[in-house]
């Protein structure tokens, strides 16, 4: 296979076969020009000259490897000459065609692979996981798809890869809901203050648990693969290669140890717990050895282990890597081979949840791994599987307008409740405003949060291994906060950042309540202290902060919290604060510090509910990475068509 072949299957096969580029680094205005042996890009013509550059950029944003400390990353210019949205249209119409000329799958794994371990993006081994998990399905959906009006094109497979950067185009993509049935928004009183003596829940969150079992202490926690710490992976060099026995910062996972410390602390330190929030993400991060068998194994000995620890309910979610592949889940449709669907993952969840589910709640889990809970007698809890907005989830390109009717659902869900005079709860596993998260289902979901404002009282995320929030704002007056996500950090310390739960305080059962968040505690240890304390040592469980303190709010009230980032905005030291309990002091992230584009970035994001509407942001004066290259994109679009048809023929 030659160079120009190679290079032209690398976007669909970085996609397609499970690794996540930094989408806000690819710009789709590089010039690509066919020669006869090879390509062009931006003037890098001389392919083979540039293949270790090209390869040592694969590999650090495709996450084969770590950006080197103290090295600058590439300036767009050199992004833009290597990489760019339209050569993922050439390499996805290349891939498109393979498959329907009938090439078979182990034909197409073997050429995925070749290419892999000819650019030496990774070892055969890795390449070869990732390939093979994911070519039954993408061979099925490109050729069921092909018998329909809306096939597959290279247009929709690098609008979802390179989410935002290259447009998705055509009605498929545009869609939006009817929640005309909803009615319209009731008028808001003011809500009355809640008494400084109202009786309280606490409620612990639990997230990301990315639970290794084949953690090994001592390991090489350098080792040359995308994940670290397991025996097999080579002798460390240095005393300092070694992963520590709770942990470690590096790419490595959490210990099936110290996932049994962190609930343990949680139960027994936090005394009277109502009940447990789990926000998804169970298992580890080895993406090209995982199976449905192994996925299997160890939810089951997660849950298990939960419920053997707490006797108060727990109220879980599906995260992205429950299932096998990584980040894929199928809708409801008949047609799909149970081989290659989601159903496993939804019957699993249906016998390790909740015992007392009601028989309506059990389907809507099989059905798409939702569900609503009467946690207390006026709050429900509505626990929705967000994978549907996940850009990187692949059946997107199947059926992307709300999958499985969930969006529809949640609605109905909150104008019973509202009608009910109850209190609602959302988890979800990624924020809205993550830039994993598809837009347009970003943005549907807002108008949900929008319309029920007054019911829906908190959301509760994961995923994201930080510990934040975000603000989400009135569609019509933007200047009027409306309600808060948190997102509660995780238990992994992958990577560079503390392990850590929370507890939240919780307006109570009573007349009136609001069942508002009136407070939350992180609490984390620092992993550098327990790694050298020893495996006889426990970790030291520190309270890191509880939020009304360390930001000085007399509430987490929306207003509050919108007045508290309007404030940020113009003062660095709260930036840092911040910054500290966002990487949870983390060693590493804390000597690496945030400069003022990350601090920017930090505080944006706060008041971002949908990943492409940098509105608040520019109102705030912030000027960041992702709404210059947004606009320089929206510019190139008005002047020039990136893969259009002609990338089809």
């Amino acid at each position: 296979m030659d160079i120009s072949l190679l290079l032209f299957c690398f976007f669909l096969f970085e996609r397609v076969f499970g690794y996540g580029l930094s989408r806000n680094r690819y710009l789709q205005n590089a010039a690509i020009s066919q020669g006869k042996n090879f390509y062009y890009y931006d003037g890098l013509v001389n392919t083979i000259e540039y293949s270790a550059k090209i390869r040592g950029f694969i590999r650090t944003k495709t996450g084969l490897q770590r950006a080197e400390p103290g090295k600058e990353e590439p300036s767009d210019a050199e992004y833009e000459g290597i990489l760019s949205c339209s050569m993922c249209y050439l390499a996805s119409n290349t891939i498109l065609t393979w498959i329907n000329d009938g090439v078979s799958k182990e034909e197409l794994v073997e050429r995925v692979v070749t290419f892999c371990v000819t650019m030496d993006l990774q070892k055969e081994h890795i390449c070869r996981g990732i390939a093979e998990a994911h070519a039954d399905m993408l061979i099925w959906m490109v050729k069921k798809k092909k018998e329909t009006d809306d096939p597959i094109t290279a247009e929709g497979a690098c609008g979802f890869a390179l989410f935002p950067q290259c447009p998705l185009k055509g009605p498929q993509y545009t869609w939006a809901l009817d929640f005309e049935f909803t009615g319209a928004k009731p008028e808001l009183s003011e809500e009355p203050p809640v008494p400084e003596d109202a009786p309280t829940l606490r409620v612990l969150q639990l997230t990301d648990l990315h639970v290794d079992p084949l953690y090994s202490p001592g390991s090489n926690a350098q080792c040359d693969e995308p994940m670290c710490c397991h025996k097999d992976q080579g002798e460390p060099k240095e005393e300092s290669d070694k992963a520590g026995y709770w942990g470690d910062y590096r790419n490595c996972d959490t210990p099936m140890h110290a996932f049994k410390d962190i609930i343990k602390h949680a139960a027994t330190q936090q005394p009277n717990l109502d009940y447990v929030i789990f926000t998804g993400d169970i298992v580890d991060h080895f993406l090209w050895a995982t199976s449905k068998e192994k996925n299997i194994e160890v939810i089951k000995t997660v849950m298990a282990e939960l419920k053997q620890t707490f006797s108060i309910p727990i109220l879980p979610i599906i995260g992205n890597h429950e299932a096998h592949p990584v980040n894929v889940f199928s809708g409801q449709h008949p047609e799909i081979p149970e081989e290659i669907s989601s159903n496993w993952v939804y019957e699993l969840a249906v016998e390790m949840w909740l015992p007392d589910l009601t028989l309506e709640s059990r389907e809507s889990i099989k059905k798409g791994g939702f569900y609503k809970y009467e946690i207390k007698p006026g709050l429900v809890i509505i626990a929705i599987n967000n994978n549907y907005c996940y850009h990187l989830n692949w059946w997107l390109l199947y059926d992307n307008k709300d999958p499985t009717g969930q969006l529809q659902w949640l609605a109905e869900q909150l104008l019973e409740a509202e009608k009910a005079n109850k209190k609602v709860h959302i988890l979800a596993h990624i924020p809205s405003g993550s830039g994993s998260c598809w837009d347009i289902w970003s943005k549907e979901y807002r108008k949900i949060i929008h319309r029920f404002e007054h019911t829906v009282v908190a959301q509760f995320h994961g995923h994201t291994h930080n510990d934040h929030f975000n603000v989400y704002y009135d569609l019509e007056n933007p200047a009027r906060a409306t309600s808060v996500a948190f997102i509660g950090g995780g238990a992994t310390a992958y990577a560079d950042v503390n392990p850590n739960y929370r507890i939240y305080t919780i307006d109570g059962i009573r007349e009136g309540s609001t069942f508002r968040v009136l407070d939350h505690e992180t609490w984390y240890y620092n992993l550098t202290e327990a790694n050298l304390a020893g495996p006889e040592v426990p970790p030291s469980w520190k309270k890191l902060y509880s939020f009304k303190e360390a930001f000085g709010v007399t509430s987490l009230h929306p207003k509050d919290l919108d007045d508290l980032v309007q404030k940020m905005v113009k003062d660095v030291d709260l930036q840092n604060k911040y910054y500290g309990y966002y990487v949870k002091l983390g060693d590493t992230s804390m000597e690496k510090g945030c400069n003022e584009k990350c601090r920017n970035n930090l505080v944006c994001e706060i008041v971002t509910s949908v990943h492409t509407d940098d509105t608040k942001c520019k109102s705030l004066g912030i000027e960041t990475k992702t709404t210059s290259e947004r606009r320089k994109r929206d510019a190139q679009e008005e002047s020039s068509e990136v893969g259009s048809d002609e990338s089809g023929e």
